[in-house]
């Protein structure tokens, strides 16, 4: 028998908040943080719309946006979690970290080229510090087991907690920090704007009038660790992860799988990991990134596998309020997910006018509502057809499912 694995705190940075009351209330009221960019000069770009994190300090190097969300996400994660970076220490390697990210090293390589045009000298040991932020990030939680650090395009975040899921439940791990962040980037910028995948205005995932993303920003963490451990403990339990699923349709290297299939089978995949059926499934929160073509295939999958089971399911997408926040994207939309299923409330879509699909009990909506749901699925549908679903089920003490 697999062990339980259940979430016990998250810390997070994306828009104005800081910690999960805030950005509940942010997702619940529908506040984003789409807006004009400050964060560099996007005046050569098709749009200067983008999901920021305020109050970031102005940095010449964007990755000094990367190390403030990181740092801000870690100081809300101890905040929230109570712990202390010497506490996590005292678990030694019996605590990993897994960790989605995919923008840090492209801009670090920006500037790198920047100054070497300019003939700047003393930067030939760059290469070797590319990637200083995993052991910083290690270093803000005290966390001394191993680090993986996953990259698989906008699916990482997810993917980052399978891995950590995994771990648990087959005891090579008692509890893991799970996250991502991805700072706004001047490369990660003019590449979707070249691939024209750029929303001209604000981002309207699954309404015909949709026109493309809005990048964002964000940081998240989490801490997952086995049932019995959080109760041992005495930790506050915020939902568990009940499964997953990872698949790739090779397809190609940046547009999804028309048809959907490669999303349905990853889906179906999770669910039954999970050990539950289309049924049970209360609450979506979908990758929807607002372009045609992703929304498109991602609708044609969820009527295929949802659209008959009977009873209405509430779908929405969080990159409505915050942008696409690349690689880190599944992790700040897994805080979305476990906040709505907590208080049972829908996370609305404001600029919602005119959806697509026509599987009915799907019901998207720009307002927030009531939930009735035990179980949600969470979506990311990457380039290069990296696809990973997550399964989150609403804890309520004394109700722990067997399997």
């Amino acid at each position: 028998m697999s062990r339980r694995v259940v979430v016990t705190g998250m810390g997070l940075a994306a828009g104005a908040a800081r910690d999960r009351e805030s950005f509940a209330k942010a997702c619940f009221d529908g506040a984003g943080s789409i807006r004009s960019c400050t964060a560099f000069d996007p005046s050569g770009l098709s749009t200067v719309q983008f999901g920021e994190v305020e109050g970031l300090a102005a940095a010449d190097e964007p990755n000094g946006r990367y190390f403030e969300l990181l740092r801000q996400s870690a100081e809300s994660f101890l905040k929230d979690t109570g712990l202390t970076k010497e506490e996590i220490a005292s678990w030694g390697t019996r605590c990993r970290m897994f960790f989605g990210t995919l923008i840090f090293s492209s801009d670090a390589f920006y500037r790198h080229s920047l100054r070497k045009k300019a003939g700047a000298a003393g930067s030939d040991s760059f290469i070797a510090h590319m990637n200083d932020f995993s052991a910083y990030a290690k270093s803000l939680l005290g966390v001394e087991g191993s680090l993986s650090i996953v990259s698989s395009s906008c699916a990482a975040g997810k993917t980052a907690a399978g891995m950590a899921l995994d771990y648990i439940r087959n005891g090579l791990s008692e509890r893991a920090i799970v996250g991502g962040v991805d700072a706004l980037s001047i490369v990660t910028a003019y590449g979707f704007n070249a691939l024209k995948s750029l929303s001209a205005d604000t981002s309207n995932p699954f309404d015909e009038s949709r026109d493309g993303i809005n990048i964002g920003e964000c940081g998240a963490f989490f801490l997952f660790e086995s049932l019995e451990g959080a109760k041992a403990r005495g930790a506050r339990i915020l939902g568990e992860i009940a499964g997953y699923a990872l698949g790739n349709d090779a397809y190609h290297i940046t547009s999804p799988r028309p048809d959907g299939e490669g999303a349905y089978r990853v889906m179906q995949d999770a669910l039954k990991d999970a050990g539950i059926t289309p049924a049970d499934i209360g609450c979506i929160n979908a990758h929807g990134t607002g372009t045609l073509a992703n929304d498109a295939m991602e609708m044609k999958a969820l009527e295929k596998l949802f659209g008959d089971v009977g009873h209405e399911i509430a779908l929405s997408s969080t990159k409505a309020l915050l942008g696409h926040c690349m690689g880190a994207s599944g992790a700040i939309e897994l805080a979305s997910v476990l906040l709505s299923l907590t208080e049972q409330k829908y996370i609305p879509m404001p600029r919602l006018a005119t959806r697509i699909g026509d599987a009915q009990n799907l019901r998207l909506s720009d307002e927030s509502f009531t939930l009735d749901a035990e179980y949600a699925i969470k979506n990311s549908f990457a380039f290069s057809g990296n696809s990973a679903a997550l399964v989150v089920r609403r804890y309520e003490k004394g109700k722990e499912r067997a399997v």
